[in-house]
């Protein structure tokens, strides 16, 4: 009696020709993002930072710290989440507030 012969071809004539390197891959994609453009807006700002706090800010704004009690911070929060507003922009309107109409004289230079 005689084999039937195989259907198909033989697995292991090619052992793992499925298997490609895929660093070329990875190579080709990041050769294509470095000839892509920088997606957004140009950055246009010619501002000129004179302290570490004012990095990453708008025009007129920097970074500061506060101790504040925490019932307090957590109105605040709480105003600003149900207000659909920035923490800041809630701390700021109040510091406006409670500023508008007072006549402030200016700090001497050695107490800055």
């Amino acid at each position: 009696m005689t084999k039937k012969p195989k259907l198909g071809s033989d697995p292991l004539e090619e052992p793992l020709s499925f298997i490609r390197d895929s660093r070329e891959d990875k190579q080709s994609k990041l050769s294509k993002l470095g000839k892509q453009k920088k997606r957004g807006r140009p950055k246009t700002s010619t501002r000129v930072i004179t302290k570490s706090s004012q990095e990453g800010t708008k025009e007129n704004y920097t970074r500061a710290t506060f101790i504040v009690r925490e019932d307090l911070l957590d109105k605040v929060k709480a105003l600003a989440h149900w207000d659909r507003k920035e923490i800041k922009r809630v701390v700021e309107e109040a510091l406006i507030n409670h500023l508008k109409g007072r006549k402030i004289k200016p700090m001497p230079k050695e107490a800055k």
